[in-house]
């Protein structure tokens, strides 16, 4: 009995050794280096073989260099699960690391997560490939392109010289448009003829002296009806790669459309809507001016609102000054902060806004509604309402965090109330971490110095007549 254990126990040792050796040598396959392309950086070129020794089998779709036992039962199905999730999160097409095609802001924040945090390659890919983990030289020769890489963006343009490759960038001090057209969309933004019986307006969901929210669990529409999500920021949307919370609107001009023809919400009919707004000689003026082809439509009404809302930006925060280098201006905290945020959270929140630039899974480690409680419901399905695909349920576009500390409630249900549970529960679902009270507090106090300024006041101290 003893000798067959022993037996056995030899055979699955050189059944776990053989998987590692065979792969040391060479036995899993050899990709061919591709050259980057000519104009490339030397450090790219760098970058460019470390993706290919390194990456490319898990994140390249047909390019994966498959080992001689990649067909054998339990092996076969745990590398199609790798290359499956591998492709959810990076595609590093030949295109990609030959340098034919550049690294979106969002591939290269999500490569920097992963390169800063270890977690990839991940401890089993390791286990097989004794050779395949990144060193400390080649970490930091990824770290330095992506730092280079974000210093050339129009984004980093008003950033100090030691600040311009960071994962967050400054908001611009001001925005090119047509300021005529600005005070006519501001109009209509604040014009309860846009609603069905005259009692609400854009402004009534997104008050731009609440951080561009109601601070409301949920929005209250026509005729006193509840809405079933929270209202997100209208401050600084123009950064979002979509709108709403599951981006079925493509861009603000579309966005603006929605609400006011939903029944549970402003609850107006366009042609009629119209048809008052024609009423009114000023905006037939207005839109005769600015709009002569058109006229006074559904198209240039939205298009007006969406103008203005462009130029809802809000620069000048305390750490957009600090980016600009007055590096007194953030308090030790605030920084020890930031360079918490940067360690945890900024493969989603990164760019000028911190966010809106990415879909991602609520609760990614651990199961979000399950920790809220209560029913989950038709609007926590998120990104499949829209798509209908199973890999979208309960993903949701990335909130911007400008402004932060007055947008309460968080989450697109809008479920917490206070900022610093708000922080200790994405770093629970999202990241599977517990953060003591001082982090925590860091990363809120960091969060707090992004609050910036509108027509040149802060924004905690808007007043409705500011607005007007």
């Amino acid at each position: 009995m003893k000798k067959a254990l022993l037996i056995l126990l030899l055979l699955l040792l050189a059944v776990f050794l053989f998987f590692p050796i065979s792969n040391l040598m060479g036995l899993q396959g050899k990709n061919e280096l591709i050259a980057s392309v000519p104009g490339t950086s030397e450090n790219f070129a760098e970058v460019s073989q470390i993706l290919q020794n390194k990456c490319v089998d898990c994140h390249s779709p047909g390019m994966t260099r498959m080992p001689v036992y990649a067909n054998l039962p339990i092996a076969k199905q745990l590398m199609e699960n790798d290359i499956e999730q591998a492709g959810k999160r990076l595609v590093l097409t030949k295109k990609i690391f030959s340098g034919e095609n550049a690294f979106t802001p969002l591939m290269l924040a999500r490569l920097e997560h992963v390169v800063r945090s270890g977690i990839m390659p991940p401890a089993e890919y390791i286990l097989m490939h004794w050779t395949g983990n990144l060193t400390d030289a080649e970490k930091q020769t990824i770290l330095v392109w992506i730092a280079g890489e974000r210093s050339k963006s129009p984004w980093s343009q008003d950033s100090a010289e030691p600040f311009k490759g960071e994962p967050v960038q400054t908001l611009p001090l001001s925005v090119s448009l047509n300021q005529d057209t600005i005070a006519l969309g501001r109009k209509l933004f604040h014009d309860r003829l846009l609603s069905g019986d005259n009692t609400l307006n854009c402004a009534s969901c997104h008050d731009l002296t609440r951080g561009g929210t109601d601070q409301a669990k949920v929005s209250t529409g026509i005729r006193g009806q509840q809405g079933p999500i929270n209202s997100p920021t209208v401050y600084n949307a123009m950064y979002n790669i979509a709108q709403f919370w599951d981006g079925r609107a493509k861009d603000l001009q579309e966005q603006a459309a929605g609400p006011v023809a939903n029944p549970g919400e402003m609850g107006a009919d366009w042609d009629v809507m119209i048809e008052k707004l024609k009423q009114v000689a000023d905006y037939q003026n207005a839109f005769a001016e600015l709009y002569p082809e058109q006229g006074l439509t559904k198209e240039s009404v939205t298009g007006a609102i969406a103008v203005f809302e462009q130029s809802l930006v809000t620069p000048n925060s305390r750490f957009d000054q600090y980016l600009r280098g007055n590096k007194t201006v953030l308090t030790a905290d605030e920084k020890a902060g930031y360079n918490l945020f940067k360690a945890n959270c900024t493969a989603c929140h990164f760019g000028p806004a911190l966010g809106g630039l990415s879909f991602e899974k609520m609760g990614v480690k651990q199961d979000y509604f399950k920790l809220r409680g209560g029913p989950v419901n038709d609007v926590d399905n998120g990104r499949f309402n829209v798509t209908q695909l199973e890999k979208d349920r309960h993903f949701f576009k990335v909130p911007v965090l400008r402004n932060i500390e007055l947008t309460q409630p968080y989450f697109h249900d809008g479920s917490v109330d206070n900022l610093a549970d708000a922080v200790r529960i994405m770093s629970q679902v999202q990241l599977d971490k517990t953060l003591t009270d001082d982090e925590t507090g860091k990363i809120v106090a960091f969060l707090k110095t992004l609050t910036g300024e509108y027509k040149g006041k802060p924004l905690a101290r808007l007043t409705a007549e500011d607005i007007k």
